[in-house]
């Protein structure tokens, strides 16, 4: 994070959390078990809660449960959300990545395994997981598994940095790091969600991200490498079929060859 006179940043946020406080509705997060939260969170990073809501009823009222989703095709996700959904496909993939991802380590969709481990172990745990944010872990680890976390998505880093918490350049990492030193274990939910809600009702354009960075664990796939496997036993057979060809019509050739001169030696005798 860039470096900032600490004093004033911790006024500047002081500010803005005591006027989020002010204006909070006081509606607290449905309680969602860790998949479906992971789903959702998916779901609002970069967006807002109504648009989140909005777009998670309608995936529920189109799949059986969260397996079926995770088994969807991105394109089939985003008809669902809606095309114009803020980065759709994006987020679908990441989002698609984590849960296939949980399904290998755990051998299930869901993630039964993090209740009984530490806090610590949880978060990195969600933090390893392919195309996962840290606003997502963040709000996962916070909301299903209530640990001492403070989500930070380009949306609010934008109106923090806006309001002069932080310096341009700093990240949603590093931001979430300064944030939860600033507020105890035991209001980072009220202060989340205050904060969240005053994010909401605010208008953000959000820096586009540099080229290469759409992915924190690139999809692996291996097709081309099969292609040109395939491609290259094709050649092979061609060639093989040619040759064969060839061979073929060399025999037919000698044996007409025969066949004359059989006919010129009868034509002597005669």
């Amino acid at each position: 994070m860039a470096k900032t006179d600490t004093k004033k940043q911790e006024k500047a946020f002081n500010a803005v959390l005591k006027k989020a406080r002010s204006k909070w509705s006081g509606d607290e997060a449905d309680e969602l078990e860790p998949i479906a939260e992971l789903v959702f969170s998916f779901l609002m990073w970069n967006a807002t809660a109504r648009q989140a809501d909005t777009a998670f009823g309608k995936i529920m009222a189109q799949v059986v449960d969260l397996n079926e989703l995770r088994v969807s095709l991105t394109n089939e996700i985003i008809e669902m959300v809606g095309v114009r959904y803020p980065d759709a496909s994006n987020r679908i993939i990441r989002m698609l990545q984590s849960m296939m991802e949980i399904f290998e380590r755990e051998h299930d969709y869901k993630m039964g395994s993090l209740a009984p481990r530490s806090k610590r172990e949880q978060r990195e745990y969600l933090d390893t997981l392919p195309g996962m944010t840290p606003f997502v872990a963040a709000r996962v680890a916070l909301l299903s598994f209530g640990a001492h976390a403070m989500p930070v998505d380009d949306r609010l880093l934008t109106l923090l940095t806006k309001a002069g918490v932080f310096e341009p350049g700093t990240t949603p990492a590093d931001a979430e790091g300064w944030l939860t030193r600033q507020v105890k274990a035991g209001d980072a939910m009220e202060a989340y969600l205050a904060l969240q809600e005053w994010a909401d009702g605010q208008r953000v354009t959000i820096p586009s991200p540099p080229k290469g960075e759409v992915f924190k664990s690139a999809p692996v796939k291996e097709e081309p490498a099969k292609k040109t496997k395939k491609s290259a036993t094709t050649k092979k057979a061609a060639t093989t079929k040619k040759v064969a060809k060839k061979t073929t019509k060399k025999k037919i050739a000698k044996k007409t060859t025969k066949k004359k001169t059989t006919k010129k030696r009868v034509a002597k005798k005669k």
